[in-house]
């Protein structure tokens, strides 16, 4: 009985593996945009790139459904989630609400230590003549650490969600050469902000992220352009 228990216990766990590596692929097409917005997303197809049964496919795509990667319309299947500029405007919104608290209680609770390494592992990572992509994972790890000096993981947590949502058009607007440049400007008002516990560095970092209705427009339409051009290439 002690075999047959432990036999069927790696089974769960060789499962709940294949499961959560199928999530973690899937998620990533979504992330960037791999699937069309408004498309629907092809469990066969799926099931065959990753060499799986069709069962963690529709267990990975519940979880982004809750994640709000995908939906789910009955007797029709998943679908990619749409996008629009105002949705794009409204998460920098939520964004710009979760760093300012987390700037807040940072302000509070970072060590000078973590503070200094902020600076270096921003300027490291963020050298002159990075491609778009690189500067947007030093940008989002930047706000990211500030993040994690809050010490609070709803806070963290909720910002990685944020995060991958909105990827893809970070790495769009870094690509500015103007808005390249604010960044560095900015991120260096705010370490000067968490260093002397300015409430003012509050407010540089909340103007830093939200977006205008006229820039999220041009944004997404850059996005949605990029994202159907790849995709009909395909």
């Amino acid at each position: 009985m002690a075999t047959a228990k432990s036999t069927k216990t790696g089974t769960t766990k060789r499962a709940a593996d294949v499961v959560e590596k199928v999530y973690k692929q899937v998620k990533e097409m979504a992330v960037e945009y791999r699937f069309r917005p408004g498309e629907r997303v092809n469990e066969v197809e799926l099931a065959q790139r990753f060499n799986v049964s069709r069962t963690p496919v529709r267990q990975a795509l519940s979880r982004l459904v809750h994640e709000e990667f995908v939906t789910f319309v009955p007797n029709r299947g998943f679908f990619a989630r749409e996008i629009t500029p105002e949705d794009v405007r409204q998460i920098y919104e939520y964004r710009a609400i979760i760093e300012v608290g987390g700037f807040n209680l940072a302000c509070e609770r970072a060590t000078p230590e973590q503070i200094a390494a902020l600076e270096r592992d921003w300027m490291e990572r963020s050298g002159e003549g990075q491609s778009s992509d690189i500067m947007g994972e030093a940008d989002e790890s930047f706000h990211m650490d500030i993040a994690q000096m809050a010490n609070n993981p709803y806070i963290t947590n909720a910002l990685r969600d944020v995060n991958a949502k909105l990827r893809f058009f970070r790495q769009i607007d870094l690509e500015n050469p103007a808005r390249c440049k604010n960044t560095y400007n900015e991120h260096a008002a705010v370490i000067a902000g968490l260093r002397n516990a300015d409430p003012a560095g509050a407010e540089i970092l909340r103007r830093h992220i939200v977006m205008s209705s006229e820039h999220a427009i041009e944004v997404t339409k850059e996005g949605l352009a990029r994202i159907f051009f790849e995709t009909s290439r395909k």
